[in-house]
């Protein structure tokens, strides 16, 4: 069949059945893997014997053209005798070795494909890709420059993946991984007036709860056992600590309201209890005014650090600077009062719970800043570095 008998099929089809007009579209669009996958799976669930044989038809049909694309890329490449082609060329007999593979499964005496054994040819283009990938690598090795390793480590880990343990690949990407990594060494200096709590410095310098370290990235602090030289410095200066006074903010409120409290009887002139229409005691509601006065205690005390990250070469040269603030508040806030609580709301009823608490000490607040600090200086490291 044709494929202009397939297209039109296909159109025919497509106008009732969106799984067929869908892997129409992706035929028109060159991607055939994902036609062939679609066809697959419709031909697993269809039960129609008709619907089955067009499904067959189409399929087989797909995996032809695919061919014919695949081949057509490949005899392309070879004539153009251009090496960078060599690992495209290995990619592409994978690609038609994983489809003929796919359709294997499937295939049976009506749904039959003519497959062709490209194994010599991926061997070929295997050795070839990876000898090719193998001399650039070594050559850029040979420049001893961290960019040129981490370059070389990616044509290696190529190599790895379709050619495991090829000659010396495994010990050159040990190399690379080794020199290329940038040494970075972070630091934190005082320049206020104040003393830098220990527990801040030793919280700042834990470079583990940073999770900064990656694959060409490592991050060290003074207490390190690293004698190699450093590529980069990061310095984290404190500028000054400004501590807030303790504040207590007080506001009085007053709330009154008339309530029912209870009942007394209507009497008559003589002091009797009347009666309504239906011989009932008539009641009156016993109005009474109630007051309540409460006092909402506000406590706040801060602490605010101004620092500057600063970002150096390895030879020192300052590359750029960052400013870096932090701010962390301490904040209470209770109820007292006086008179009857039924006036008080669910807020004040809550905050009837808590009470004076006291003030955290300038450490405390400083220290507790820690986080914050750690997260911003985490994130202009990782702006500044990438």
């Amino acid at each position: 069949m044709s494929f202009k008998h397939i297209l039109i099929l296909f159109l025919t089809i497509s106008i009732s059945c969106s799984p067929i007009k869908k892997i129409n579209e992706n035929v028109i669009s060159g991607e055939f893997d994902k036609a062939i996958n679609k066809t697959i799976g419709e031909l697993k669930k269809v039960k129609n014997k008709k619907k089955r044989i067009q499904y067959e038809s189409i399929l087989k049909d797909i995996f032809k053209r695919s061919v014919i694309k695949s081949e057509s890329i490949i005899s392309q490449f070879k004539k153009d005798g251009n090496p960078e082609l060599y690992e495209k060329i290995y990619y592409e007999y994978q690609n038609l070795i994983n489809r003929q593979n796919k359709l294997m499964n499937i295939s049976s005496n009506s749904l039959k494909f003519n497959f062709k054994n490209y194994d010599n040819q991926l061997i070929e283009y295997r050795y070839k890709t990876s000898n090719y990938l193998l001399e650039i690598s070594k050559e850029l090795i040979s420049k001893n420059n961290k960019i040129d390793y981490r370059n070389a480590y990616n044509y290696l880990v190529t190599i790895e993946s379709i050619n495991p343990n090829y000659l010396q690949t495994r010990s050159l990407i040990s190399i690379c991984l080794s020199r290329g990594v940038d040494h970075i060494l972070l630091s934190v200096s005082n320049e206020s007036n104040s003393v830098i709590y220990k527990e801040l410095q030793q919280e700042i310098l834990n470079i583990q709860s940073y999770d900064l370290n990656s694959k060409w990235k490592s991050f060290h602090n003074s207490k390190d056992e690293y004698f190699g030289k450093f590529d980069f410095y990061i310095d984290l200066s404190f500028k000054s600590f400004i501590i807030s006074p303790e504040r207590i903010l007080e506001r009085e409120n007053i709330k009154e309201k008339n309530i029912k409290d209870g009942f007394t009887y209507q009497l008559d002139e003589n002091g009797n209890v009347m009666k309504d229409s239906l011989g009932n005691d008539i009641k009156i509601d016993k109005i009474v005014k109630i007051s309540a006065k409460t006092i909402e205690f506000d406590q706040s005390k801060s602490a605010k650090v101004i620092a500057q990250v600063k970002y150096y070469d390895s030879k020192k040269n300052i590359i750029d600077k960052y400013p870096l603030e932090s701010e962390f508040w301490f904040r209470n806030t209770y109820l007292e009062y006086i008179g009857d609580k039924r006036l008080l709301n669910k807020r004040e009823i809550k905050l009837l719970r808590g009470g004076f608490l006291p003030f955290p000490s300038d450490e405390i607040l400083i220290f507790n800043n820690s986080e914050n600090i750690k997260q911003k200086l985490k994130s202009i490291i990782y702006n500044s570095s990438r």
